[in-house]
């Protein structure tokens, strides 16, 4: 208590200096915002008024809406001549003496346009918002520029995040001091407009005892001594010997340095994605739809059946949670950083956005969508305070030298006025033509500027101004650093030679894959082909033997049965695979997987020769078992063998093969080919052909070289075998990392399923493992590929050409698996799978909205086929891929069979289980079961994002002491030793 007491006193000079600058700063723009809506039909009876006395005669509608408009967005103009001046007045007269000029100009705008009623002048209105709007567009670049430089570095983002919090403030003084109640009135309202006087009273009457900015005193006065006493009076006493270095550094790199002109900014080089991150920054605030949400709420209150008095009260709440929610930035901000917080708001922001189009469609149709639209605007108010508010700000401030940041926010304040002037004209036509649709266009400029930040934005977070200035160089001059060509030979050379020396690794993968995931995929595509034909052959074969014809309710559930019976077998299959691996090893049990799938090839290829449907059951199920074996046996082998810089995409090619197999189904399954009435029977006996190549070259290749030496104990053999299939080289780090996991295994047995399940040190792995799997099953993939023909009919495409269209769904899908395992080892698992599921949800979010609204639009059939070709190739590029990977790399030798015998047991009990009761989900819901998809891939994004750990990289040994803070972590450190020293380091802040 008495440390939080003293570090309270010791910065008290820096939060009373925020507030001060605040009262000044953007707290009058946010004000100046919502209050106009509160007096515009108060203001606009008075024109017609003053008209009328004047002249005799009231004024034309048209000219009095003309009138009002000018009276809005002059406010726009006046910040744009205020800002565009703000760069000369603030390197020729400092900071401190622009905001006091700054707060008379505005009193005296409050001055007039508080008598503008009592003079009956309409034009003194015009005048004061004129006035009120360059003292606006002076005082936003100067407040956060001067609060920016009068923090020291550890809470430079929660002091940049407070310029948010105040225009959030703002906005919600406005909103309650523009209630009927207060100063809303038609007799108060020309004292709501002079009100903005009061906070530039404040700031006029306090900012004369607090000191200019340290780092101006010191780089452009020259005074050190009076930038210690200002360090002094806004600190407190103590040790800021490393802040002033860091301004020296600064200034020795600003010796021969000038204050920019905005031209001279624009043309040098040296800050070029800089300027490109902060016009992305100021037209996504502009353009991330928050003026869209507020226009909204009133008509979605009014829907929900609110009583007109109360929405004024309702629409209280959003401002107030856009306030809470700044507040709440500016304490995370230092913790989670900027990157973090704009990308992620963006990102949410547009699946917010999505939801919001999709409930505001259907309000008509369900009573209480219109709840379920104010509670998504709400979120959407909360999670743009939490992110891009005060994120956006603590950015622009930081990413720029002192020399070159006037003229920075000279550019970014012309954007931000020109953006506000040019959506308040065109945004009410805008939501004329477009109505609610109008948020896909935000939503696209969300999720794109969420992607350049991802991709682009390095991290500011406690990071000096030189430290960020190397982070840009790097992408400033990084074509003049690295001669192209020579890099491009190297990046050629190195894949080709990889190429050479992995030959044996690629062929391997090749053999595995064909064997493996392949036939899984296949299983699934190819079986609808046949079907109408496998019913007529049950029925004919039923009345050769009865001689009476079968019911059409037994067929069908025959027919149900054979397809089901895959799934049993496969369930089947993966129990025993656990064992059988253990006790004959993997290579063993792939050949003997092989053997089966040939037996049931033959049952399928002389099933109507033989007159007989049992044989297809039969064949279905030793399909299954096989399918159950392989696709355990092979994403284990396949990340086995790989070395850990190649393990991602070694990984990533089970999901290549699989796709590949549904994709060679779809293929052969058209009627040209072997989908026809005569030739079924080897369409379904064509799989024995992958199994017969699998069983032929397998043999050539060894046994993974992690079970030779780490369930073998033989190290000759292992070397052996890396040599083979890494060839030759110096493979002695990957040999350690198999040994360290060896002598970690020493005392640790081979465990089974209970054991795994109960192992304290597996529960976040099985918790990850579980997710993903069940992630995977109800994603709404197959719910994708059910509604295709549907939207594909309803398209309007020839019945004939519709199966090769649903061919370029699963084409895009193997092409994007392909991709993915050409990305994975660069983005990492994890970016991969959450990225993976936001950018599904937010597809499904528009599916459920284009499939409700295809019979009112004639184009929202061809919207949809684009969203399913989107959702595959997301699902491919990210979940498809990453999954695999994920589950191989996070368990070590001796718990992989069991955890893939969960996996197993998983993967086929939501195939059976998903297919009993998908078609009951689609009959009744219809397209709004993707809903349910949405709402699991958006819990599962999240959970990913929080908890798994990025396996990039790393050695199994190092994944599991990743894995071990999770799983330990109140074990390992002491509960009090832990959080003593966090409270002490945040009290010292405050």
């Amino acid at each position: 208590m008495t440390g939080f007491l003293s570090d309270l006193v010791q910065y008290q000079g820096l939060f009373q200096m925020i507030t001060v600058l605040g009262i000044g700063g953007t707290f009058q723009i946010g004000f100046q915002i919502s209050t106009i809506t509160y007096m515009s039909q108060h203001v606009k009876a008075f024109i017609n008024e003053t008209w009328l006395e004047r002249y005799g005669y009231p004024i034309h509608q048209d000219n009095l809406l003309f009138l009002w408009s000018i009276t809005v967005s002059i406010f726009g103009i006046g910040g744009l001549l205020g800002s565009s001046g703000s760069r000369y007045l603030t390197v020729k007269y400092g900071k401190k003496k622009c905001l006091l000029c700054n707060n008379l100009l505005m009193i005296v705008a409050a001055s007039i346009m508080g008598c503008s009623k009592i003079a009956r002048s309409f034009e003194m209105i015009l005048i004061g918002r004129f006035m009120c709007g360059i003292s606006a567009g002076l005082c936003a670049p100067l407040h956060h520029q001067y609060v920016g430089e009068i923090s020291p570095r550890k809470l430079r983002g929660f002091a940049n995040s407070t310029s948010s919090c105040f225009w959030s403030l703002g906005k919600a003084v406005g909103q309650i001091s523009g209630q009927r109640e207060l100063l809303g009135s038609q007799y108060l309202w020309p004292m709501l407009m002079a009100s903005c006087g009061l906070p530039a009273l404040v700031q006029l009457m306090t900012l004369p005892f607090f000191p200019e900015s340290p780092p101006y005193l010191l780089m452009h006065k020259g005074d050190q001594e009076g930038c210690k006493k200002a360090i002094r009076q806004l600190w407190g006493e103590g040790h800021h010997q490393a802040e002033i270095d860091d301004i020296m550094k600064e200034k020795a790199t600003m010796k021969n340095t000038k204050i920019l002109s905005v031209l001279e900014l624009m043309k040098e080089p040296a800050f070029r994605w800089q300027l490109y991150v902060i016009v992305i920054l100021t037209a996504t605030v502009q353009l991330c739809g928050i003026n869209a949400i507020y226009f909204y709420t009133f008509e979605v209150l009014q829907a929900a059946g609110f009583d007109e008095k109360m929405i004024s009260y309702m629409t209280l709440s959003v401002g107030l949670s856009e306030l809470v929610a700044a507040v709440v930035c500016s304490s995370i901000i230092e913790r989670l950083g900027r990157k973090v917080l704009l990308r992620g708001g963006y990102w949410i922001m547009g699946s917010l956005l999505a939801g919001i189009t999709v409930t505001l469609s259907l309000q008509d149709w369900y009573f209480w969508m219109p709840y379920c639209s104010l509670c998504l605007i709400i979120l959407f108010a909360v999670v743009f305070g939490v992110g891009p508010a005060g994120a956006t700000v603590s950015v622009r401030v930081e990413i720029f030298k002192l020399s070159c940041r006037p003229p920075a926010f000279v550019i970014s304040a012309v954007l931000n006025w020109l953006g506000v002037f040019v959506i308040g004209t065109t945004f009410p036509f805008i939501v004329e033509r477009l109505k609610h649709f109008c948020f896909l266009i935000f939503m696209g400029v969300l999720f794109t500027s969420g992607m350049f930040i991802h991709l682009f934005l390095p991290e500011t977070k406690g990071k000096s101004i030189v430290e960020i200035t190397e982070e840009f160089n790097k992408l400033n001059f990084k074509k003049k650093c690295i001669p192209s060509t020579p890099n491009h030979v190297t990046e050629d050379y190195t894949f080709c030679t990889r190429l050479v020396q992995f030959r044996g690794l690629f062929q391997m993968i090749l053999v595995l894959g064909i064997g493996g995931s392949f036939p899984y995929g296949f299983h699934i595509s190819v079986i609808n082909y046949p079907s109408v034909h496998i019913r007529k052959f049950i029925n004919e074969t039923w009345i050769e033997r009865h001689g009476s014809p079968l019911h059409p309710e037994t067929i069908m559930l025959l027919w149900s049965f054979i397809v089901s019976v895959y799934g049993i077998g496969g369930f089947l299959g993966s129990l025993c695979c656990g064992y059988l691996t253990t006790k004959y090893r993997k290579k063993k049990c792939q050949m003997l997987t092989n053997l089966i799938m040939l037996v049931a090839a033959l049952f399928m290829a002389f099933s109507k020769t033989a007159r007989s449907f049992e044989m297809i059951l039969l064949g279905r199920f030793l399909y299954g078992i096989g399918t159950g074996f392989s696709l355990n046996i092979h994403p284990q082998y396949v990340g086995e063998i790989s070395p850990k810089k190649l393990r991602g995409f070694t990984n990533s090619t089970v999901a290549v093969f699989l796709t590949l197999g549904k994709l060679t189904g779809q293929v052969i399954g058209l009627r040209e080919i072997l989908g026809s009435e005569a030739l079924w029977p080897w369409l379904l006996a064509s799989s024995g052909l992958s199994a017969l190549v699998q069983l032929v070259t397998l043999p050539f290749f060894p046994d993974s070289p992690s079970y030779l030496l780490i369930q073998k104990g033989n190290e000759e053999a292992c070397r052996k075998a890396i040599r083979k299939l890494w060839g030759e080289g110096d493979h002695q780090a990957e040999i350690d990392d198999i040994m360290k996991e060896k002598a970690a295994m020493t005392s640790t047995k081979t465990l089974r399923v209970l054991e795994v399940i109960k192992e304290r040190s597996l529960r976040w792995q099985l918790y990850i493992l579980m997710t993903v799997m069940t992630t995977l099953q109800l994603c709404g993939i197959n719910a994708i590929y059910f509604y295709s023909f549907e939207v594909f009919h309803t398209a309007k495409f020839e019945e004939y050409l519709i199966p090769y269209v649903s061919l370029g769904v699963g084409l895009c899908e193997c092409l994007s698996s392909i991709l993915c395992s050409t990305l994975i080892d660069r983005f990492g698992r994890k970016v991969l799978l959450w990225g993976g599921y936001t950018l599904m949800c937010s597809v499904l979010a528009l599916l459920t909205m284009t499939l409700s609204l295809q019979h009112q639009f004639f184009w929202m059939h061809y919207f949809s086929v684009i969203l399913i070709f989107l959702f595959v190739i997301f699902y491919g590029i990210g979940p498809s891929g990453a999954t695999i990977s994920i589950m191989v790399e996070i368990f070590s030798q001796s718990f992989r069979p069991s955890a893939f015998l969960i996996v197993g047991c998983i993967n086929w009990m939501g195939l059976f289980v998903l297919g009993m009761i998908f078609p009951l989900i689609v009959d009744n819901l219809g397209p709004f079961c993707f809903l349910i998809f949405l709402a699991i891939l958006a819990l599962s994004a999240v959970f990913i994002y929080l908890y798994l750990p990025e396996t990039k990289g790393k050695s199994i040994m190092e994944i599991k002491a990743e894995f071990n803070k999770l799983n330990f972590g109140k074990k390992e450190t002491s509960v009090t030793e832990n959080k003593f020293p966090k409270e002490q380091v945040f009290c010292t802040k405050l």
